[in-house]
C-alpha cells in the first residue's frame, strides 16, 4: 500500500480502534502515534486494561501530557467510589487491599484517578467481559496482548515455574486465556476485532511451551483467526538493544490458508514488510543513550542512584557483563536485554566510572554503575521528555521505573508490526 503522501486514489484512512490489554506504559500507543505522525494512518485507543497503579500513571504521563488539566477532579468521596469499582495493584503482581488504596495521600489518589480516566482503563483482564467491551467502546479493530512472561521466561523455569501458559494452570502467563474468553464472548455478539497482536518472550515457542502455543493458535483458528508468528530482535530495528521477542499478528479471515500448526502459509505483502525497519526511524546508538556528562546535575544524580556497593559478587558482575561505554566497534554497540532488574547477572550491561568524577578509591562504592532508569526507557524507544514527565508527576521508586521499562516492548519493533496492521486495515 502506498504511503499517504504519495498519489493513490484508492487510499482510505480508516481509523484503527485499539484495545490495549496488559497495557503497561503504552508502547503500542507510542508506535501508533509515530505511524500517524509520519503516514497519517489514524487510530484511537478505545480502552486499556491494566491494574498496576504506577504503570497507569506513567502511561498517562507519557501519552497525555495535559491529563491533570483535562480530567476534572470531583470530591474525594466520588474518587473513592470510582476506584472501588476496580481491582488495583501496587506491585503489578498481587491485588492491593482497597482500604490501602483509598488511604493514599490525596494528591497521589487524585493523580491516579485522573490517569485511570484519561487512559480509558476498564479494569483487570479478569473482570472484563465481551459485553463490557462492547458497552464501553465504539467497537474494536485491534486487541493487543503482551501477557505476563514470568512463567515462560528462562529465569522462571530455573525457579520451578514451568507450567508456562498452559490453559487452566492458574499461572500469571495463563492469563493469555482470558483473551480467549473475551474473544469467545465477542464472537457470540458478532463483534470480533479484525486483528490481534501478541508479544512475549522467545521461550514461549520453545519445546517446553510449543504445544501450548499451538493450542492457542488452534483456539484462534476456531474463532476465525489466521496467525503469523515472528521472532524479531530490536537490534534489527535501529535500536541498540539485543532483545529478541516473539510477536504474532492474527487476522480475522476466511480466505487465508494455514499449515498444520495453524500458521499462515501464503505470503501477505504487508506482513512481509514487518522484517524491514521503518525508514523514518532514527538510529539510536549507545553514545546517545548512555549519559556520561556528569557535569549535568540530573545525570550525575541518576548515576549515583545506579551505582552498587563494592562487594565480591558485584566485582564479578562487572567482569562478566558488557561495558556499555567501552565498546570497540559498531558490532558491539548494543546492550543486552533490558529486564525488570539491573543489580543482577546477566544484566543489560554496566558503565565504567574509572577516569570520571565519580571514581573513588574507597572500599564502599564500586567504580561502575548499572544503566539508569532514564537509559532503560531510552533503550525501549521512549524519549527523555517522556521519562521526565513520568518522574515529575509520579512519586515512583527506581525499582518500579526499571520494572516498567523491562516489562514494556521496544517501540521501534512495534512500529513495523503496527504499520503492517494499519495497511491491512486500510485495504
Amino acid at each position: 500500500m502506498k504511503e499517504k503522501n504519495q498519489t493513490n486514489t484508492n487510499y482510505k484512512n480508516k481509523k484503527l480502534k485499539v484495545f490495549e490489554t496488559f497495557s503497561g506504559i503504552g508502547a503500542q500507543h507510542k508506535a501508533l502515534q509515530f505511524i500517524k505522525d509520519y503516514y497519517g494512518y489514524d487510530y484511537e485507543i478505545v480502552a486499556t486494561s491494566e491494574w498496576d497503579i504506577d504503570a497507569i500513571i506513567s502511561y498517562a504521563c507519557i501519552h497525555y501530557p495535559n491529563f491533570k488539566k483535562e480530567i476534572k477532579l470531583p470530591k474525594e468521596s466520588e474518587i473513592d467510589s470510582y476506584l472501588s469499582n476496580f481491582v488495583h495493584s501496587f506491585s503489578g503482581k498481587t491485588p492491593a487491599p482497597i482500604k490501602k488504596l483509598l488511604s493514599l495521600p490525596i494528591e497521589k489518589k487524585q493523580t491516579y484517578y485522573q490517569a485511570h480516566k484519561i487512559t480509558k482503563n476498564i479494569g483487570s483482564i479478569l473482570d472484563i467481559t465481551g459485553k463490557d467491551l462492547i458497552k464501553k467502546t465504539d467497537g474494536v479493530d485491534l486487541i493487543t496482548y503482551s501477557f505476563p512472561c514470568q512463567d515462560l521466561s528462562v529465569a522462571g523455569s530455573f525457579h520451578g515455574f514451568n507450567q508456562g501458559m498452559k490453559k487452566g494452570s492458574n499461572t500469571r502467563s495463563s492469563l493469555l486465556w482470558e483473551i480467549g474468553r473475551i474473544l469467545t464472548e465477542l464472537k457470540k455478539e458478532n463483534k470480533l476485532p479484525k486483528f490481534l497482536l501478541l508479544e512475549n518472550v522467545v521461550n514461549m515457542v520453545s519445546s517446553r511451551h510449543k504445544a501450548d502455543y499451538i493450542n492457542w493458535k488452534k483456539t484462534l483458528y476456531k474463532l476465525g483467526y489466521k496467525t503469523k508468528t515472528y521472532k524479531l530482535n530490536a537490534r534489527d530495528y535501529n535500536i541498540c538493544q539485543n532483545r529478541n521477542r516473539v510477536y504474532a499478528i492474527s487476522i480475522l479471515s476466511k480466505d487465508i490458508k494455514v499449515d498444520k500448526e495453524y500458521e499462515i502459509k501464503d505470503a501477505i505483502e504487508e506482513l512481509n514488510h514487518v522484517y524491514n525497519f521503518d525508514k523514518n526511524l532514527k538510529k539510536i546508538t549507545l553514545d546517545k543513550v548512555i549519559k556520561e556528562n556528569y557535569s549535568i546535575g540530573k545525570y550525575l544524580k541518576e548515576a549515583e542512584w545506579s551505582r552498587p556497593n563494592k562487594t565480591p559478587s558485584r566485582k564479578k558482575m562487572f567482569d562478566l557483563n558488557r561495558k556499555l561505554n567501552e565498546y570497540e566497534n559498531e558490532r558491539f554497540d548494543y546492550s543486552r536485554t533490558i529486564t525488570t532488574k539491573q543489580d543482577r547477572h546477566p544484566n543489560a550491561g554496566v558503565v565504567n566510572l574509572k577516569n570520571t568524577i565519580l571514581e573513588t578509591k574507597d572500599n564502599i562504592k564500586a567504580n561502575y554503575r548499572f544503566i539508569t532508569p532514564r537509559e532503560a526507557f531510552l533503550l525501549m524507544g521512549f524519549n527523555e521528555k517522556e521519562y521526565e514527565r513520568v518522574t515529575k508527576l509520579n512519586d515512583i521508586k527506581k525499582d518500579k521505573l526499571y520494572q516498567q521499562a523491562g516489562n514494556s516492548i521496544v517501540v521501534n519493533v512495534l512500529i513495523s508490526l503496527m504499520k503492517a496492521i494499519q495497511e491491512l486495515n486500510n485495504e
